[in-house]
């Protein structure tokens, strides 16, 4: 049996509100058409964006194949196997209205000091914000609101955490 996981990403630590039978339903829909396990045994649920409507560009992005990745901060997810991404697992990417609509697979992670992430990094997101003067502005609000919630306080040295992904099934 299969446990569900709630993630939500650019990791917004409030869990989505999800049926999970509609998960399940969609997980099981996809799981055949997969060409490996997921490597930790498991599958997360998220979404990716720090509002709804941040949420449903992102998830159109996505699907879209323009956003082919995410940042996060090991601050955030703190060692919570639930949330921390890994190379080769899975997650059911959810849209606002918290509907599955594609399942990702990590492919490749590499964690950096916020200060130290470049246009490199950041051609994996959404081609609107690629560039390192939209892209950081962005980034230093949506981290100090997430950090905030955990007690905690964005700095310019913090560790980010970037993440490529793949849509590997889509509805």
């Amino acid at each position: 049996m299969r446990k569900l996981f709630f993630t939500a990403l650019l990791l917004s630590l409030s869990p989505p509100t999800v049926s999970a039978g509609s998960v399940a339903e969609f997980w099981q829909g996809c799981e055949p058409k997969l060409t490996s396990k997921s490597v930790d045994g498991f599958y997360r649920v998220r979404s990716i964006g720090g509002t709804p409507k941040t949420t449903d560009v992102i998830t159109k992005l996505i699907l879209k194949g323009d956003k082919i990745g995410t940042f996060t901060s090991p601050w955030v997810f703190q060692g919570d196997r639930s949330i921390t991404p890994e190379i080769g697992a899975y997650s059911v990417l959810t849209d606002a209205e918290n509907t599955p609509r594609a399942v990702l697979q990590t492919t490749e992670l590499l964690t950096l000091p916020f200060n130290r992430i470049t246009e490199r990094e950041t051609a994996i997101d959404g081609p609107m914000v690629r560039p390192i003067e939209i892209w950081k502005p962005i980034h230093v609000t949506f981290f100090s609101n997430e950090l905030e919630k955990i007690g905690k306080t964005f700095v310019e040295d913090m560790p980010i955490t970037v993440e490529k992904f793949k849509v590997v099934c889509d509805g």
